[in-house]
């Protein structure tokens, strides 16, 4: 049986907008939200799960996603909820490798197919989940954006955000280089990385943010300490401009990605990546494994 935490398909039986994983970075259930249905993004990430691997260009991709049903979708985040905090969802195959500690729910998440902030409907999604958590009396439990960081400085995004955030929300803000060449090879976007960096600057002086980062071998290769240097480099500039981070989650390739060219780096690599990002940007680090 393959554990929880390696297999985090966007959907859950029938359910087709919200669907459960078992999250490292949350160390319990997340309650996905999918809000890209036709998997619209402004990244072609290498290292993006195979099941979203991308079939069209760039162009069509990074366009505005479909319409959602919103009463689908609070029904469907209804139920999960009740399967979750009742703990029937443990006696789904795919979650009785579940251990103890995990089998608890932390956060609802916008995460899913593609960039969620893509959804024309973004902001009225925040309102259902936050009216939905007032409503079971769940203040515990987060809301998370997970965003690639190309939109947060658009007006539906904000919207949302702020939302989100007064219900003391986090956005995790994806930064996965600090040259144009290096975020190109990763995040294969239309994006300029200087417009990352600008969004990266005005959405941590807003809102609580926290960098994700992907850290792994690329066609045999770990990153070199120039890459560091250049990483590092761009954090600093970010907070000299006044920017503010939380932490930065370091983060390894845990399933199968598109391209086979990614492999994940080990637990001593990691840690030894997080103690020089930690130093070189006066930053708390938290990282996580490949397992």
């Amino acid at each position: 049986m393959e554990y929880p935490t390696r297999n985090h398909p966007s959907s859950f039986h029938q359910q087709t907008i919200v669907y459960p994983v078992i999250s490292r970075r949350s160390r319990g259930v997340s309650i996905g939200i999918n809000v890209s249905p036709t998997k619209q993004c402004t990244f072609g990430c290498i290292y993006c799960q195979i099941h979203v691997a991308r079939t069209k260009n760039a162009e069509e991709l990074a366009v505005l996603s479909p319409m959602i049903d919103l009463e689908r979708l609070r029904r469907e985040l209804l139920a999960t909820v009740g399967s979750a905090t009742s703990g029937r969802l443990f006696e789904d195959e795919r979650f009785r490798a579940t251990l103890p500690e995990f089998r608890r729910l932390n956060d609802f998440a916008f995460s899913g197919d593609g960039e969620p902030t893509l959804a024309p409907q973004f902001p009225e999604v925040v309102d259902i989940l936050r009216s939905i958590r007032r409503e079971l009396a769940l203040p515990q439990v987060k809301l998370i954006l997970i965003t690639n960081s190309t939109t947060l400085r658009e007006e539906r995004t904000i919207a949302g955000c702020d939302a989100l955030t007064a219900e003391n929300g986090e956005i995790w803000a994806k930064l996965d280089g600090g040259t144009e060449a290096d975020y190109l090879t990763m995040n294969r976007s239309k994006v300029p990385f200087s417009t990352i960096l600008e969004n990266l600057r005005f959405a941590s002086r807003r809102w609580p943010v926290k960098l994700q980062t992907m850290l792994l071998r690329l066609r045999g290769q770990a990153p070199d300490s120039r890459w560091i240097d250049h990483y590092c480099a761009a954090v600093r500039h970010i907070l000299s401009a006044g920017g503010t981070f939380r932490s930065i989650q370091l983060y390894t390739v845990a399933r199968v990605p598109a391209d086979s060219c990614c492999t994940p780096l080990d637990d001593g690599e990691m840690d030894a990546y997080a103690a020089t990002i930690a130093e070189k940007t006066s930053l708390p680090t938290e990282v996580f494994y490949s397992k």
